[in-house]
Formats: C-alpha cells, sequence, structure tokens
C-alpha cells in the first residue's frame, strides 16, 4: 500500500490481484466477480476483467485461471485458445461452453483458501474511509461572493496521470493562472471510488497553485460532490481534506432524481438523493443544449454553487474553469509517451 497525500493508505489493488491468482490451485478457476467480491464490491469486476486483458504479463503469469461469469473463456491475456490449451494441461476438464461448475472456486471458497476476513477487503475498508469523510461535509452558504473560482481537472495517459488547475475571475470568467503535474496513477477507475484514484495528483496541483499565491476562493472540479451512492464523491473528499469551498461538477448524474423538463438557457432543475437536495441540473446562459449537473462539495449551499457556477459559462458545455482545464490536461496527456 502506498499514502496519498490525503493521508490515506491506497491499496495496491493489482499487486493484491496477482497474489490472490497465483494462489489458485493448478486444476481450480475463479471468475472476474469472485475476485471483485473479495476486494469488496462486485462494482468492480469490470476492473478486474480489464486488468486481466491489460496487465504486464510474464510466462509464469497464472491468469489463465480467471474466467468469466459463468465458467466462459476469453479474460485472459494469452487469449482465448492459449488459455483452454493452459487450463486442459492443468487437468481442467472444459466443456463447450467453458469451464465446469466443479472446477470453479467461487468466492467464500476463495476467501477460505486466501485466509481472508471481511475485514481484510480493500475496498471495504475504502468505503469505510469514504462514511468518515462523509460526517467531515458541511453544507452551508457562502459567507460572501467570492472574487475568484479555479477549475480541476485529472486526464490519463497510461499510467500518469496529468492534473490541471485552472483559475478564473469571477464573475466574469477571464482566465488568470494555470498550472499542472504529471504523476503516476496509483488506482485503478472503479465507480463510487473515483477519489482514490484523482485525490492524489488534485492535492498535488493544489499544493503548488498555493506555493505561488493562486488558490482560488472556490474549487470547482470535474466530478461528483454529495450526489454520490455513499455521499462523499470527489469533489467532497477534496474539499474536506483541503478545507475550501468545492462545487461538483458532471455531466452524468452518478445518482438521485432529477425531473424530466426542457430548460431554458441559464434555468435549472433540483436533483433530490435520499430525500435531500443535494444539487441541480443546470443549462449555460449561452443556451447551450446539453446541461451539466452540480453538487455540493463542501462549506457551499446549492444556491452557491448556481450562485458560482452560472455566470462562468462561454461558448462550451463546461463552465470555463473546467473547460479550460479539463482541455489542458487533455493536451498535455497526448504529448506523453
Amino acid at each position: 500500500m502506498t499514502r496519498a497525500d490525503e493521508g490515506e493508505m491506497i491499496p495496491d489493488l493489482e499487486a493484491i490481484l496477482r497474489r490472490w491468482i497465483a494462489a489458485i490451485p493448478p486444476g481450480r478457476v475463479t471468475t472476474c466477480g469472485a475476485l471483485a467480491e473479495l476486494l469488496g464490491d462486485r462494482q468492480a469486476a469490470r476492473w478486474v476483467g480489464t486488468w486481466l486483458v491489460e496487465h504486464a504479463h510474464t510466462e509464469d503469469c497464472p491468469c489463465h485461471r480467471v474466467v468469466r461469469a459463468g465458467g466462459r473463456l476469453g479474460r485472459s491475456r494469452l487469449g482465448e485458445e492459449v488459455q483452454r490449451d493452459r487450463l486442459q494441461r492443468e487437468g481442467v476438464e472444459l466443456l463447450p461452453e467453458g469451464v465446469p461448475e466443479e472446477a470453479l472456486v467461487h468466492a467464500p471458497e476463495l476467501a477460505s483458501l486466501l485466509g481472508i476476513q471481511e475485514e481484510d477487503r480493500p475496498l471495504r475498508q475504502l468505503r469505510t474511509i469514504q462514511e468518515e469523510m462523509r460526517k467531515k461535509v458541511v453544507m452551508t452558504p457562502l459567507s460572501s461572493d467570492p472574487k475568484d473560482c479555479a477549475g480541476v481537472d485529472v486526464s490519463y495517459r497510461g499510467d500518469w496521470a496529468v492534473a490541471v488547475y485552472c483559475r478564473v475571475s469571477w464573475p466574469g470568467g477571464d482566465k488568470l493562472y494555470e498550472t499542472s503535474i504529471v504523476e503516476r496513477a496509483r488506482f485503478p477507475y472503479i465507480t463510487s471510488y473515483l477519489a482514490f484514484r484523482e485525490l492524489s495528483p488534485m492535492i498535488a496541483v493544489l499544493k503548488k497553485a498555493a506555493r505561488e499565491d493562486q488558490l482560488a476562493d472556490v474549487i470547482a472540479v470535474d466530478g461528483s460532490g454529495l450526489l454520490h451512492p455513499r455521499g462523499i464523491g470527489i469533489a467532497s473528499h477534496l474539499g474536506v481534506v483541503i478545507d475550501r469551498p468545492t462545487i461538483g461538477i458532471t455531466k452524468t448524474l452518478l445518482c438521485g432524481h432529477v425531473e424530466e423538463k426542457e430548460l431554458p438557457p441559464g434555468g435549472t432543475s433540483p436533483v433530490e438523493w435520499e430525500g435531500h437536495h443535494l444539487g441541480v441540473v443546470l443549462r449555460s446562459q449561452r443556451g447551450h443544449a446539453q446541461p451539466v449537473f452540480l453538487s455540493v462539495g463542501h462549506r457551499i449551499d446549492v444556491e452557491g454553487c448556481i450562485r458560482v457556477v452560472r455566470p462562468l459559462f462561454a461558448q462550451h458545455r463546461l463552465p470555463e474553469p473546467i473547460y479550460w482545464a479539463d482541455r489542458l490536461s487533455r493536451a498535455i496527456a497526448r504529448q506523453l509517451k
């Protein structure tokens, strides 16, 4: 595990997977879903499958012992034919549809084989961190209008993360400052765990801006705030860590209910989640056809989110600080080798 800048322990999921797969005895196989369950969340099954296809493979790698749901072949980086050959050489009698049920090691048996207890599951541990962070979120009106607002976003090229911070004037939206950092990504993309992937590069670029006295009064984040399955999206997590007002801005809604209706330019519609008004869908007052979703991050309320963001649209779907942070981070990522 490595220590991220926010002071929390981030598990090395790739190393954990390699260790677990190596413990599967020859002649037995497991599934992406079973491994995800051991990690602590079935939502991680998609990442496990992606990792199997893309991981750095070695001659002694036992990745052929992981199959799709129901025992179907095809997730190994080796390819289906090589996977079939290796399993047969280990004594697995394959059926036309894949691996027979008796060869499968399901999650409970695999947990027993590896000696994994409930408290050992890394994603469950991260959820506990999120639950504790959620208790620290403050939803309150801004004490005064900001003089500036910044956007922060992260783009990727392979294992590298590019974080960009862009500060603009408020309410004018004129670009005042931008900076970036590049560092290795420490955690994969798994739905609802984005903070553990992006918090480290975001904090690094904010520290760089702070050293140059460029921290804005409000930070807009490309990601969810309280509109998150556990109420602690990246915008809220970051806000608590830096103790500064933050706003979550996304193009899609991670969770919550919004009334289906056509918005006029500059119009909003409330987004409810678990009985609370935590955000809005907002259409640019310049009339862009596609709206965005705002959610409370930290030390701000819904009305404050609207007041800060609404003047910052130009000709783009995203408000200016997020638009420029997104554009520059992508440009830098494309240049990386």
